[in-house]
């Protein structure tokens, strides 16, 4: 058990707990009840209140039973851990904009220091923003003949998306699966966009996003279509038993 939850509940005597001294344990139970969980009504606590009794034990398990305890080891450590937990959230439910204020508190980090965490990974000590960063996009950019973006992210997003589609491992064994089939389709027969433009570039790009769209429409229908067969194979059983009834009359 952590102590950190009796310290953070504000125990009074969290100092000096004892999770495997009898007494201790049996304080603590009851100092929760009556500052925090309140499930007994304070006539109700009398037997939890004598500590020394050789019945407080029974009268734990039935105050488990009472709190709704999920809890089925017998250890009562472990109901104990669980009613720590419920006096947590019971606490910051009733403090919650404190809490909420006090953390922001903790996390504020002045935006003039960027907040640095180690790390082994060289790649996450990278720096995106850096020029020789940039410069490596453009240049992979160039080799794998991929337009480039104004914003770089954008274009190492792009790069990543051609590196999983067409450089793996499958494809590198068979580049053939990853080619178009099929022949050309003239960019000037796209038709269905509603939006007219005078200008020559915008139309061939709203119709080669025309193209693109479709394309995912056709991937999403194969994805649709792979589901259902598969819900096929487990609903359509073509098992049957003959002696169950006759064909015929």
């Amino acid at each position: 058990m952590s102590i950190n939850k009796v310290k953070a509940l504000g125990y009074p005597l969290a100092a000096v707990f004892d999770a495997n001294d009898q007494k201790s344990f049996r304080m603590l139970i009851l100092w929760l009840e009556e500052n925090i969980l309140h499930t007994y009504v304070p006539e109700k606590r009398t037997e939890l209140q004598n500590v020394d009794s050789p019945s407080w034990d029974t009268a734990f398990k039935n105050y488990c039973v009472s709190c709704s305890s999920p809890i089925k080891s017998t250890e009562a450590m472990d109901q104990l851990e669980w009613l720590l937990g419920v006096a947590i959230r019971l606490t910051y439910n009733k403090q919650k904009n404190k809490f909420d204020s006090e953390t922001k508190k903790t996390l504020e980090v002045s935006t003039d220091v960027p907040m640095i965490i180690p790390s082994d990974n060289p790649i996450d000590n990278l720096d995106v923003n850096s020029s020789d960063f940039k410069e490596g996009i453009e240049k992979l950019a160039d080799l794998l003949n991929i337009s480039k973006h104004p914003d770089h992210k954008i274009t190492l997003e792009a790069i990543h998306k051609f590196i999983i589609k067409r450089l793996n491992e499958e494809a590198i064994k068979n580049p053939s699966s990853i080619l178009p089939k099929g022949e050309a389709f003239p960019l000037e027969k796209v038709k269905g966009h509603t939006i007219e433009s005078k200008d020559s570039a915008v139309l061939h790009a709203m119709k080669v996003l025309r193209l693109a769209q479709l394309h995912r429409l056709r991937d999403l229908q194969t994805c649709i279509n792979e589901c259902i067969v598969a819900m096929q194979e487990v609903t359509s059983d073509p098992k049957t038993d003959t002696k169950l009834g006759k064909v015929g009359y």
